[in-house]
């Protein structure tokens, strides 16, 4: 494919996500329409409003794409440079790692502080992607085989303006499904599209860093077992911490953030704050829960975490289900969990948001039939474990 056909692919592809419906096309283009505007406007300077002429062959830089993206920024109320931004990376969730002096000259750090972020940046994504297929406290080199797949996946992209700002991008491996469409026209049934594996990744580890900040940093107590079970069912592991606990040792950085820009070719996940801050001074502190995080557990009731993909209630049924999509000996699967009526309200506006879920209980497995959890003890957003004690 030329890259006149991936830049004209990719802005239909992000007007067609972003609510344009494509009209009848014609012999040099066609017409968009924005579903927000069913009938046609006009703008007090003359020009249509929620509808976007879209020539066919566009190649980014030329006339007629930057006009696209001019009127598509004004319609959005966006700067120019974000919309060109998420265009470009439509399919790529993106982590902007930062490290920040206010006493270090803008746009640059010291050399030995840019590798080391660097590296604790490629040691955060592997052990999230271990973490994203089984959460554990310590992976102590045994990495998963998937998550190390994933992460091979990941790019560096160029570093912006901003003390110093790494951008580290995942792309995303997107399918839908004819028999998901079908699913969710049966009665009863509400779908939505599954989370890609590179997802799920990136997820944890912004669950992860969240969880760090939320449990660790901002109580500024010393951590205690108590923090260790909801940390690692977030994500967290010790390799994660360690990696923290670098990028802030170090004399030149006096403050780590991550933000995350995620693509809108997927359901973002809620419940993430746009960005995560680590302070040079949480570095006692991640160094004691490294401690904890070493300290061997006791095995726990089984517990999954993940989104919900669907939910199933036909009407007058006391009891309904949902799916809830997680990772399972290397590959994803699907589990469904038994609910009463009472709760189904919040599993919908749940799986809706794309907010992550945990249940407990006892799976059952039979042989070529789906895992269940037919009696769970508890299910709740991830999120709220991320709440100090």
């Amino acid at each position: 494919m030329t890259a006149r056909a991936i830049h004209s692919d990719l802005l239909r592809a992000y007007m067609d996500i972003a609510g344009w419906e494509e009209q009848p096309p014609g012999p040099a283009g066609s017409l968009w329409r924005h579903s927000g505007y069913p009938e046609w406007r006009i703008m007090d300077a003359g020009l249509p409003i929620g509808v976007i002429a879209v020539p066919d062959g566009l190649e980014e830089g030329s006339l007629e794409w930057n006009g696209v993206i001019v009127r598509l920024a004004a319609f959005e109320g966006r700067p120019l440079a974000e919309v060109i931004s998420k265009v470009r990376n439509l399919f790529f969730d993106v982590t902007r790692l930062r490290a920040a002096n206010d006493l270090v000259i803008t746009g640059s750090i010291p050399l030995s502080a840019g590798t080391g972020l660097v590296g604790a940046a490629y040691r955060i994504v592997r052990a999230a992607a271990t973490t994203s297929q089984r959460p554990r406290s310590q992976i102590a080199g045994n990495f998963s085989k998937v998550g190390d797949r994933i992460t091979s996946q990941a790019r560096l992209g160029h570093t912006e303006e901003g003390s110093y700002i790494l951008p580290i991008l995942m792309p995303l491996i997107v399918q839908r499904y004819a028999e998901e469409d079908l699913l969710s026209q049966q009665l009863g049934v509400e779908r939505v599209l599954s989370e890609p594996a590179e997802r799920r990744v990136t997820r944890t580890m912004a669950e992860s860093l969240t969880a760090v900040q939320s449990r660790i940093i901002e109580p500024a107590r010393e951590p205690t077992t108590r923090d260790v079970g909801p940390l690692v069912a977030a994500g967290v592991s010790r390799e994660l911490i360690m990696a923290l606990h670098e990028i802030i040792s170090d004399p030149a950085v006096a403050t780590f953030e991550a933000r995350f820009d995620w693509s809108p070719a997927v359901t973002k996940p809620a419940s993430i704050p746009a960005s995560v801050t680590v302070p040079a001074e949480a570095s006692d502190l991640l160094s004691m829960m490294a401690r904890l995080l070493a300290r061997p557990r006791a095995v726990t009731p089984e517990t999954i975490t993940g989104p919900i993909v669907e939910v199933r209630h036909l009407p007058g049924d006391p009891l309904g289900e949902v799916a809830l999509q997680s990772p399972r000996r290397g590959r994803s699967v699907e589990i469904r969990v038994r609910l009463q009526r009472a709760q189904l309200d919040d599993a919908h506006d749940w799986m809706r948001s794309g907010r992550t879920v945990v249940a407990e209980g006892r799976i059952q497995r039979t042989p070529g039939r789906t895992l269940r959890m037919d009696a769970p003890t508890d299910i709740y957003p991830l999120d709220l474990s991320f709440l100090p004690l």
